[in-house]
């Protein structure tokens, strides 16, 4: 039986409703303050400044620290709301000075999360309207731990926004993450030094004021773990210098010349036998440079390269003792010896990643869950999946995919291979299929007769033109986990009546199944 829907906890509904009445205190508020501002506009910020102040004292001794951050999504979506409410009510006949007086009200209403009880904050995420409250008053929220300012000017006006970034960073002394995009300079990056000493992750990519003098500021970010330099001005003499002084840096993102920083260190710095690099990203690889990674990295648990079969054999992978995340682009199963790395190294691999690889037959299928028997994530994306060139295996050593969790399928293939996994599979969690992937009613009916899917929760079918809504039928009645069940749409048998009656059917029965487009799903 489908999992029914639970009432929201009163905690959920607590946070919603003080939230909304908010909303409707900032409605309340909007002919008091259109009046006043056309007597006197200081004096009506000043009333707004003075009411909003109040306010925020209220939630910030009534909300328990905990719940702050879950209170702060619940806000920013009903004052979303509010604002399209007035957006919509704009027409004509409507005074701009009366709708500009209301989208103030509201946007106002978004200073009461101005707290140190919350913890993170994304202002890139938020409404374009009221992110300059956030900007202007950022000192305010004195207990951030993680904050992703985005792009800000984009590059354009960075002189313009240092001044604001400091005055925030000045009093976060919490504060472990941080993601700025395009604005960083020097300047802000010694204000981390003095105010962010607990800094952990940071973002700093497109920033073109980040250069090679940029690393010795950020070798002096003691706990610092993760740093995101793409699209900056650090040069590769740049890259090695920060690989060489900082020492616990285990992720330095996307780096096409990651390899030679690699082969620089080994020749010049021979004191260096070790650094805790977690993760190898790259797009140029040679067989030295994977040698060097096993040698240098003996933490290196996740391995993304471009397969180029003059300058690297993927067998030197082996080397790599942790290695628990593989993705590999551009390669052949068989002829580039895919199949030989795991079946060495795949007892170790949890997720695995497959782009543009040639010759994925049965076979190469069949091995994979023979030679990785723990591999949680399997992404297959623009293979070559060709028909058997042989016999494949039928005797398995162990059940196939017996662990896996995740499953996304972005191929065209004949309909064996996705059929062979999902019957296999009987631990999943989440499926994608990519539109070029042959999907029907009759497949499903004998992967169900195989598999009943009781783990799936989440369903995304991108498109299919053979499956009919008994098939969604099949999925909500099966799947007793199931959550959400997306691009029903885009199934061409699937007509709109259809559709409807199938919601309305999951509604009535009060089944806690979601069809509707992601974007809608993930505002409810």
């Amino acid at each position: 039986m489908p999992r029914l829907g639970q009432p929201v906890r009163l905690e959920k509904l607590a946070l919603k409703g003080t939230a909304v009445w908010l909303c409707h205190i900032a409605e309340l508020l909007m002919p008091t303050m259109l009046v006043l501002s056309k007597q006197d506009s200081h004096e009506g910020q000043s009333f707004l400044k003075s009411i909003v102040f109040e306010l925020r004292d209220d939630y910030d001794h009534c909300i328990p620290g905990h719940l702050y951050d879950e209170f702060g999504k619940e806000l920013i979506a009903q004052i979303s709301c509010l604002i399209v409410r007035i957006k919509k009510a704009l027409d004509i006949r409507t005074s701009m000075t009366n709708f500009l007086c209301q989208m103030n009200v509201a946007n106002s209403m978004a200073e009461v999360l101005l707290s140190r009880k919350l913890q993170a904050m994304q202002i890139d995420e938020l409404p374009k309207t009221m992110r300059h409250i956030f900007y202007s008053k950022m000192s305010d929220l004195k207990g951030l731990r993680y904050l992703s300012l985005g792009s800000m000017s984009g590059g354009w006006k960075t002189e313009d926004m240092a001044p604001t970034i400091l005055n925030g960073l000045s009093t976060m002394k919490n504060l472990t993450g941080l993601t700025l995009n395009y604005d960083c300079t020097d300047i802000i990056l010694r204000a981390m030094i003095k105010n962010c000493p607990n800094l952990e992750y940071l973002d700093i990519s497109n920033s073109k004021y980040v250069t090679n003098d940029s690393v010795e500021i950020l070798a002096k970010l003691k706990k610092l773990k993760v740093v995101i330099l793409m699209r900056t001005d650090v040069t590769l003499s740049g890259m090695i210098e920060l690989l060489v002084k900082a020492k616990n840096l285990t992720d330095i993102g996307r780096y096409d010349q990651l390899g030679r920083c690699l082969e620089f260190i080994e020749q010049n710095y021979p004191e260096i036998n070790h650094l805790k690099l977690q993760k190898f990203e790259t797009r140029f690889a040679t067989t030295r440079h994977i040698q060097l990674l096993a040698e240098l990295c003996p933490d290196m648990r996740h391995v993304s390269i471009f397969h180029n079969m003059l300058l690297m054999d993927l067998m030197t992978l082996i080397a790599i003792n942790n290695l628990a995340e593989l993705y590999l682009l551009s390669c052949d199963f068989f002829a580039d010896q895919v199949r030989d790395v795991l079946q060495v190294k795949g007892c170790n691999l949890t997720h695995l990643h497959l782009e543009h690889v040639e010759q994925m037959d049965m076979n190469a299928l069949v091995y994979i869950s023979q030679y990785c028997p723990d591999l949680k994530t399997l992404s297959l994306y623009n293979c070559v999946m060709i028909p058997s060139t042989s016999v494949f295996l039928r005797q398995y050593a162990i059940p196939p995919f017996m662990n896996l969790e995740r499953l996304a399928f972005i191929c065209e293939c004949p309909f064996q291979h996705l059929e062979f996994i999902l019957m296999t599979a009987l631990k999943l969690k989440f499926l994608q299929v990519g539109t070029l992937a042959y999907t029907s009613d009759e497949m499903f009916e004998r992967i169900f007769l195989r598999n009943p899917l009781q783990y799936l929760e989440d369903v995304r079918i991108i498109h299919s033109d053979e499956m009919t809504i008994e098939t969604a039928y099949r999925f909500v009645e099966n799947c007793p986990n199931l959550l959400l069940l997306n691009e029903l749409e885009c199934w061409k048998k699937v007509k709109d009546y259809e559709l409807m009656q199938l919601r309305q059917m999951i509604k009535e029965r009060n089944y806690a199944v979601h069809t509707a487009p992601l974007r809608k799903y993930a505002q409810e």
